[in-house]
């Protein structure tokens, strides 16, 4: 039996106090909040837990976002909300029913093959970790994030982790719809290998990460009027909100595997298009009062408790290839204001070329 370690455990823990201006990012050293690795070791983050700056008034403060710094790279994949409102990363003692929003498998518990490929995409680093957080608006109130994962001994990764890759397609059980052809070289999980895996800044093509992406209309919507959250027709505010996916000229696949949103009132229906056709074909009926992809604070549902819940795992992800695809929702016959509307999605993002 091998006496290799695999113990989940607290890989940084970042602590900011006092003020932060808009508009500006707070970067911790990674020796702050203990990110450091020892020279024979390597690390993957499982998932993130983030304490929100909320005042002592109860005032909620704008920390727009959250990215990992890996081996001095930022990675650019999982952008985490930190406010508290849109906040799918609590505390676990804090996440409703327990469900917490995991980056993917630990190598030690993927499948073999193209499977364990798309199972393995926790971010991976071998030298040291920390944050870059970014406030929309001015912060006073404190926060906090930690980082959860594993750290393996290079000596002992043969005896951890399988090797990881393969070559296969990605098939939508919901549509029939086939992937391009993903084919990413095998490699033993290895201190040299190790940022060349799914979820490694090092990776050769195909590229194969976790993503996470929160986007609010930036303009109010027309009545009765699909509105498409994109960043090319200025109806999301940065790119880094952009929910279009033109994959009909980009060589990349999607798997979208969670989608929440944040209904206010007159919002009627929430579904992804791709090229036409609508997913789920009925559409999701998100409305304030009962909508099944409420994400973020949870007390509009279930009282003072704070009580926050991830994004809604789909029954089966939606398989984008070759097509241009993006998210719509839309109201009830009455116009809903800008930034009212707040929808989250993550999943698998595999890069071609």
């Amino acid at each position: 039996m091998s006496k290799a370690r695999r113990e989940m455990q607290i890989l940084g823990d970042f602590r900011h106090t006092g003020a932060q201006a808009a508009g500006t990012w707070w970067r911790p050293t990674a020796a702050s909040g203990n990110g450091e690795l020892p020279s024979n070791e390597v690390a993957e983050i499982v998932y993130v837990e983030v304490v929100p700056p909320v005042t002592g008034a109860g005032a909620v403060e704008d920390l727009r976002r959250i990215q990992l710094n890996l081996d001095g790279k930022l990675e650019q994949y999982n952008l985490i909300p930190g406010t508290d409102t849109y906040l799918v990363t609590a505390p676990r003692i804090n996440m409703r029913a327990g469900r917490f929003l995991a980056f993917g498998k630990p190598v030690w518990n993927s499948a073999p093959g193209l499977q364990g490929a798309l199972q393995a995409t926790c971010p991976k680093y071998r030298d040291a970790v920390t944050v870059e957080a970014y406030a929309g608006g001015a912060i006073t109130a404190d926060y906090r994030i930690r980082l959860w994962g594993y750290r393996y001994r290079a000596v002992e990764l043969p005896d951890v982790a399988p090797i990881i890759g393969g070559s296969d397609v990605i098939f939508d059980p919901v549509t029939g719809r086939v992937s391009d052809l993903v084919n990413k070289a095998a490699l033993q999980p290895l201190y040299d290998t190790w940022t060349q895996l799914p979820g490694g800044l090092d990776q050769s093509v195909p590229n194969i990460h976790h993503f996470l992406r929160l986007a609010l209309n930036a303009n109010a919507t027309t009545a009765n009027i699909p509105y498409e959250l994109r960043f090319d027709i200025a109806n999301v505010g940065s790119r880094e909100e952009d929910l279009l996916f033109s994959f009909d000229t980009l060589k990349k696949i999607a798997l979208i595997k969670g989608l929440g949103v944040r209904a206010p009132a007159n919002l009627l229906q929430t579904w992804v298009d791709i090229g036409g056709d609508e997913r789920p074909y009925s559409r999701w009926r998100t409305t304030q009062g009962l909508n099944p992809l409420h994400f973020g604070n949870a007390a509009a549902f279930v009282g003072p408790v704070t009580e926050y819940i991830t994004v809604p795992l789909l029954d089966d992800p939606i398989v984008i290839s070759n097509e241009k695809a993006v998210v719509r929702v839309v109201d009830d016959g009455t116009s809903i204001a800008a930034n009212q509307i707040a929808v989250v999605a993550n999943g698998v993002l595999i890069e071609l070329t």
